[in-house]
């Protein structure tokens, strides 16, 4: 009799899980070295045999010290709280890093010396910190953003271009009032794009507008005062952004120049009017010796003879607002020893050696100096970043008024009028007359300059109430009811409930409330967060109300905002990290700039989002 043959069945298969049956039922597969075998002579001594041989015992080897490809990603619904506490720490490690401008790729060792002293599950190398940054943080900001917007009334647009090497970017900042808040200015986009041509722009800013559902809430652009932005000084032409913007949204916006590009255009073109171009002397002393160690130390020792206190002279820039009064300044202190050295060497430039042999140089250099510190003050005043037009408008209307005084008196500072006398007594031909002609002419240029560059800011005189220095009357408030109906962010309807709250609003806003306010230089924003805040603790309406403060407070007083973007980006994006995108550098100007909470507050308010943390924790970033 033929000896029976043996097959695979349940048994085997519970015993042996890895062993597959193939298409007989004796010939089987092992999953593990992928060897095919029959177990029909001897069944489970076919099997035991197999687990002898050298190429299972291999494979089998080789399976134990390897893990599973799942094992390499996170599934989110299995995340702990341990595992959710340790994605907040990653998520506030990812924003510190960028709050710190420190690079990605920092964190490859950072990561692994907080996994090697606190935690050994803390992961956030440099792939890591980006894609939170990118994919969770900025996202996350802009979600907030929207929802901010959305509930707005009214909003404005603040942009401007800068170049980084050959890529032209484009930043679109949006200001809005938040009624229980104040003044917000987030940024709202960030793109390259070809060329800076009012055509460009104007299409640029539609589709932001269009994308984010604001076409009816914009109120005013805000801009540097190029001939591109707004056709010039006196607004004319139909081929600048703020014509054709004005044109696609369908109604007449609310035009604002940079304030503080003014003023400081004021000063340069006013410095015209002196004997001295002041302009051209601190770039050639600045150039002298900014990298010539040698000149630096000759110039010590002239100050250490003079017993003056030698310090580092700095450069200037055409573009920058606040870099004239410093760079003299450190000119004025070391004036002497600078005189001193230049005259005593044989070979430097001409312009300087007619500087220092002028007897009248250092009576300029005063003069200027002082000048500058005025003009300083007021770019300081508007470039803040909260600055209401209005106040804007009002801290130029002021500084305005005073050149004109200052014209018609004449005024000269006490130290230009001290070494004038001085000067006189050494029988130094210096002319007095020759000199009040110059001070009266660089009060008037500058006058002038704001005249014509500022009238844009007339147009802003009927919202002066709203700055609350003073009790507002209904006259003022119903301008302004008027001006929002026409613009169709009021309805005619609505001009009586508007009446009705403004009775609420001044048995508030009482004289002593506006003193209180005025002795503490309480801001305006502050002002009507605390006044919308009593009405909300009493349940009292102030919709339209709301609105109208929207519309006012929305407008900026300055394109400073943009400039600072311009300077984080600078900082950003350096000469060691040229590998930058621009999507990657738009998310962390994003998570920079708008969500604005120190290190530990965001640690805090992340343990608060669970599904922030979920998406930290797993792979889907």
């Amino acid at each position: 009799m033929p000896k029976r043959k043996c097959t695979f069945n349940i048994s085997l298969q519970n015993k042996y899980p890895f062993i597959k049956q193939r298409s007989g039922e004796s010939d089987v597969t092992c999953e593990k070295c992928r060897t095919d075998f029959s177990v029909g002579h001897g069944g489970a001594s076919d099997i035991e045999k197999h687990l002898k041989s050298e190429k299972h015992k291999l494979s089998d080897q080789a399976a134990a010290s390897s893990s599973s490809m799942l094992s390499f990603f996170k599934r989110t619904n299995l995340a702990t709280s341990k595992d959710l506490d340790i994605a907040a720490a990653e998520g506030a490690w990812a924003y510190h890093t960028v709050q710190e401008n420190h690079s990605f790729r920092s964190n490859d060792c950072a990561s692994n010396l907080i996994q090697t002293c606190f935690e050994q599950k803390f992961r956030c190398a440099r792939t890591k910190s980006q894609a939170i940054v990118v994919n969770v943080l900025a996202p996350m900001a802009m979600g907030e953003l929207k929802e901010h917007l959305h509930e707005a009334h009214c909003i404005s647009l603040l942009t401007d271009a800068s170049n980084h090497g050959s890529i032209k970017l484009f930043p679109v900042l949006v200001r809005y009032f938040v009624p229980y808040e104040g003044v917000r200015v987030r940024i709202l986009e960030f793109q390259k794009q070809p060329d800076e041509s009012s055509d460009i722009i104007v299409d640029y800013l539609k589709e932001v507008l269009s994308c984010n559902d604001l076409n009816k809430k914009i109120v005013a652009f805000c801009a540097d005062n190029t001939n591109c932005n707004f056709g010039g000084k006196n607004r004319k032409g139909i081929n600048n952004v703020y014509a054709k913007l004005n044109l696609s949204v369908g109604r007449q916006l609310i035009g604002i120049g940079c304030g503080a590009h003014i003023i400081h255009n004021a000063i340069k073109t006013a410095a015209d009017c002196l004997p001295v171009d002041f302009e051209c002397i601190i770039v050639k002393i600045y150039s002298f010796f900014y990298i010539y160690s040698i000149r630096v130390e000759v110039l010590k020792e002239f100050c250490d003879s003079t017993d003056t206190e030698y310090q580092k002279l700095l450069g200037y820039s055409k573009t920058r607002w606040l870099a004239l009064m410093p760079a003299l300044g450190r000119i004025l202190k070391m004036f002497q020893p600078l005189k001193t050295y230049f005259l005593s060497i044989d070979k430097f430039p001409t312009i300087l050696k007619t500087f220092f042999e002028n007897p009248s140089s250092e009576l300029w250099l005063y003069f200027l100096h002082a000048q500058t510190a005025i003009f300083h003050q007021a770019v300081l005043k508007i470039e803040g970043q909260n600055v209401s037009a209005i106040e804007s408008a009002n801290e130029i209307n002021r500084f305005r008024y005073n050149l004109e005084l200052k014209e018609n008196s004449i005024f000269l500072p006490h130290s230009v009028r001290n070494l004038l006398v001085k000067l006189q007594k050494t029988d130094v031909a210096v002319d007095e007359q020759n000199v009040k002609t110059a001070a009266a002419d660089f009060y008037k240029t500058s006058k002038e300059y704001l005249e014509q560059w500022c009238q844009f800011n007339a147009q802003l005189a009927v919202f002066e109430w709203s700055n609350l220095r003073k009790v507002p009357n209904w006259e003022d408030v119903q301008n302004v009811t008027d001006l929002l109906i026409t613009q169709r962010f009021l309805s005619s309807s609505q001009d009586t409930e508007v009446f009705d709250e403004f009775s609420l609003i001044s048995s508030y806003v009482t004289v002593e409330k506006i003193k209180s306010w005025n002795d503490e230089n309480v801001a305006t924003e502050d002002r009507w967060v605390e006044l919308f805040k009593h009405f909300r603790a009493n349940n009292l309406n102030c919709t339209n109300f709301r609105t109208i403060i929207e519309y006012v407070l929305c407008m900026p007083g300055s394109n400073a905002p943009v400039e600072r973007v311009f300077s984080l980006m600078n900082k950003i994006w350096t000469s060691e990290k040229t590998q930058l995108s621009v999507t990657v550098l738009k998310a962390i100007l994003i998570t920079k700039t708008n969500i604005n909470k120190q290190c530990n507050q965001l640690h805090s308010y992340l343990k608060t989002r669970p599904d922030i943390l979920k998406l930290i924790y797993s792979a889907d970033k």
